[in-house]
């Protein structure tokens, strides 16, 4: 049996939704992870371990057949966060340690493993900002592009989760990623979207400077007419930025604000959207534009497009970095209701062919053999 364990510190809440404190907690990375962890341990060739932060629960549970070690708070100094969470990892010995964002911290933990622990590393590249040291320094700091500089070197695994991210990072990192590993999303409990009720521009994320939410409120102030609806949480590191921008939305009169909803209940507000903004520089393959194709919703990307998907598979439009494109397509989007339908359907269709759970589990599994 293999013993494996996810470090992901911020994803306790997809286990335990009912905790407080956890709102700005969940992004790609963490949803990513939880899925693949729960998914992993209906095998019974895996044990699967996951070590998380403590929002005061017990310091063992066993969720989902996955268990589940708290380690240090995220009010705790960094050094009592160092090691708390070197006592959790050693704890569960584990065969392979899996890490999957991007942080100062991870790297220490990295080193850690590699060289006291002496176990072996899987580092799954989560988002497009990591390809190169000059844009990782650009949006996460010069420390974290310092010290992630080793954990790229010194994983034993390294996974994409595109080509076209697996070919930018081998460019600019001189390390050839061992294998992409796809995006995991379940099937929609939904057999049919009703369609009249898509009337909303819907945008979702954490409040951060990468996401430019700022390109969205400028979309709906242009356009008084349309309903716009922004679910878009503070991030603890990024306090004043997120107050900025929500305090720029809430003067915005047909734009509904919304901090905070809990992914049970997020898939109506995909459901009732006619159009799923993307307004990120980078991303890694976005989470949010998968559960937007999920529910039928055409995709207006101003500039993520992995592998040209939105072009191939005919999901919507990416205007390529261009503010005066992303305006005339969302123009297109809004006028012509047949074309959001066909854009609807054909990322629903895209989601089942290109992500299945069965396919891209086979190769996780892959990895540790």
């Amino acid at each position: 049996m293999t013993k494996i364990c996810f470090v992901i510190p911020r994803a306790y809440y997809l286990f335990n939704p009912d905790i407080d404190g956890a709102e700005d907690k969940i992004g790609g990375a963490q949803l990513q992870s939880y899925l693949l962890s729960t998914e992993t341990a209906k095998d019974s060739n895996f044990d699967v371990h996951f070590c998380v932060a403590d929002f005061n629960q017990p310091e063992f549970e066993e969720i989902q057949k996955v268990k589940i070690r708290k380690s240090f708070s995220f009010n705790d100094n960094i050094f009592k966060r160092l090691l708390k969470l070197f006592k959790t990892l050693k704890n569960i010995n584990a065969d392979f340690y899996i890490f999957r964002s991007a942080d100062a911290g991870v790297a220490v933990a990295v080193f850690y493993i590699k060289r006291v622990l002496r176990k072996k590393i899987i580092y799954m590249i989560a988002a497009d900002a990591e390809i190169s040291k000059k844009r990782q320094q650009k949006y996460h700091g010069k420390l974290t592009a310092a010290f992630m500089s080793y954990t790229y070197k010194k994983a034993d695994i390294l996974t994409a989760q595109t080509r076209q991210q697996f070919n930018a990072f081998e460019e600019h990192r001189k390390r050839k990623p061992d294998r992409i590993i796809k995006n995991i999303y379940p099937d929609s409990n939904k057999s049919e979207i009703n369609r009249s009720e898509k009337k909303t521009i819907l945008w979702v994320g954490r409040l951060t400077e990468i996401k430019n939410p700022e390109r969205f409120l400028i979309l709906a102030k242009n356009y008084p007419d349309y309903p716009f609806v922004m679910i878009a949480p503070i991030v603890r590191e990024k306090i004043n930025y997120g107050r900025e921008i929500q305090e720029k939305a809430e003067k915005i009169k047909n734009l509904q604000l919304i901090n905070y909803v809990k992914p049970e209940l997020i898939s109506d507000y995909y459901e009732n959207a006619k159009v799923f903004v993307l307004t990120s520089d980078y991303e890694g393959f976005s989470n949010t534009s998968a559960e937007a194709m999920k529910a039928e919703c055409a995709v207006l990307s101003y500039s993520v497009n992995p592998d040209k998907i939105i072009d191939t598979y005919k999901l919507g439009y990416c205007a390529n970095g261009s503010f005066e494109k992303f305006t005339s397509d969302f123009e297109t989007l809004i006028t012509n209701n047949e074309l959001c339908k066909t854009f609807g359907k054909n990322g629903v269709n895209y989601i089942k062919t290109e992500h299945q759970k069965g396919i891209i589990l086979k190769e996780f599994k892959l990895l540790f053999s």
